[in-house]
Parts: structure tokens; C-alpha cells; sequence
């Protein structure tokens, strides 16, 4: 399915020539540069919430825990593949 979309002249421009310098169609240079603003976005938000995990000593104390146990699955004895 495709879609119409607007944007500015500037944005149309800049995603010109990127693609021109990628030698890559438009339409991929924005799907990428959606997918990095998504993971940018997924990030920030992790931030965010851990920010506020930390102000409730009880909470973090926990996730430090957790942590640790998880930690302690790495040595497990399991080899790699």
C-alpha cells in the first residue's frame, strides 16, 4: 500500500540528495529515516522511564536486583552455538 504525503521543500530537498549521494530511491532513504527516529524514540522513552524508576529507591532497588539475576544466567554452564 502506498500513501500520498506532503512535506516541505526543504525536507524534499535534503531526502533528494541523500538519495542522490546513497544512490538509493527516496522512498527508502525516508523509510530509513523513519525506522532510526523510531528507535531514537524507543530510547528516549526507555530513558525516560528508568529516569523515573530511579526516584523511587525501592523500585530501583529492585530492577538492580533483577539485574544481578540476570547476570548470573550468563554463566549458566551453556555453551554457545
Amino acid at each position: 500500500m502506498s500513501y500520498t504525503i506532503t512535506i516541505g521543500e526543504s525536507a524534499r530537498n535534503i531526502l533528494h540528495e541523500i538519495s542522490q549521494q546513497e544512490k538509493s530511491p527516496i522512498q527508502t532513504v525516508l523509510e530509513n529515516a523513519i525506522e532510526n527516529y523510531r528507535r531514537q524514540y524507543v530510547l528516549t522513552q526507555t530513558n525516560k522511564a528508568y529516569a523515573k524508576l530511579r526516584n523511587h529507591p525501592k523500585a530501583w532497588e529492585a530492577e538492580i536486583k533483577e539485574r544481578r539475576d540476570w547476570e548470573n544466567t550468563l554463566s549458566d554452564g551453556l555453551e554457545d552455538d
